[in-house]
């Protein structure tokens, strides 16, 4: 299968996005009070709500930005109830933990980036954007556990399965366990289960090429950034999986999980 590339729109603009949070720079020998990131905040709330954050990084009060922070609040304020917003300028030492998080210093500003709730990038905005493509942020719970795990860096292992009672699910399938099970692999994949059933999956299954109607499990391999570099029908083993993986020139920019 020819590899082929997904959440391209995202790609470009998250590529620098790193997985852990960086330590402090406030850090001290004695404790002492650490600056409030209002951006981290933000993000902490969103989450614990269950809904998206869009988060508006400016540097200075230009004509641009002016003019993209109009359309910024206009936009969310009609979102809201299912998104919050926050503003943050990179200038300001208390937000580090977020411009490090994020790697906003690569980024042209104006941005926006829009934030699921479990802290996966589902698309990012540099300089011009409207308020139709914010609206385009919102993605369905797989796709966006599927983004979290490539910009982790990680091995994304879709299984795509049609709950029955009298059908084993694919999530169980002793391929997939086999492989996930296995060092490196262990510590650098993550499987994402999803209902075919689902109709907020459908899109994200037509991304992919997968017919939602397949009786028989499918199994979609992925690598960052994000590339779909193996699609499996049927039951599928350890071997398979590690075949197509390994066939693969690269799994992405900072990845050493396969070489």
């Amino acid at each position: 299968m020819t590899r082929k590339s997904i959440f391209v729109g995202i790609t470009a603009v998250v590529v620098g996005v790193s997985a852990a949070m960086a330590q402090s720079p406030y850090r001290t020998q004695q404790p002492a009070a650490q600056p409030t990131s209002k951006g981290m905040t933000a993000i902490q709330q969103a989450a614990a709500a269950n809904k998206y954050l869009f988060v508006f990084f400016w540097r200075e009060n230009s004509q641009q930005t002016g003019a993209m922070w109009s359309v910024f609040k206009s936009a969310t304020s009609q979102l809201a109830d299912r998104a919050d917003s926050v503003s943050v300028n990179v200038l300001d030492p208390a937000e580090s933990p977020i411009l490090r998080r994020f790697a906003v210093d690569r980024s042209p500003l104006p941005l926006v980036l829009a934030i699921a709730p479990n802290g996966a990038i589902t698309k990012g905005f540099p300089t011009r954007f409207d308020a139709n493509q914010l609206r385009q942020a919102f993605v369905s719970r797989c796709t966006a556990e599927c983004m979290k795990g490539l910009q982790e860096r990680k091995i994304v292992v879709l299984c795509v399965e049609r709950p029955s009672p009298q059908v084993q699910q694919v999530s169980l399938q002793r391929g997939v366990q086999e492989f996930t099970a296995d060092e490196p692999y262990s510590r650098n994949s993550t499987v994402v289960v999803l209902d075919a059933n689902d109709p907020n999956e459908a899109p994200f299954l037509k991304s992919l090429q997968v017919d939602p109607q397949t009786p028989a499990p499918v199994t979609v391999l992925m690598t960052p950034p994000g590339s779909v570099v193996g699609t499996f029908v049927g039951n599928v083993t350890k071997a398979e999986l590690l075949a197509k993986l390994k066939s693969a020139s690269s799994c992405g920019p900072g990845c050493s999980c396969h070489h």
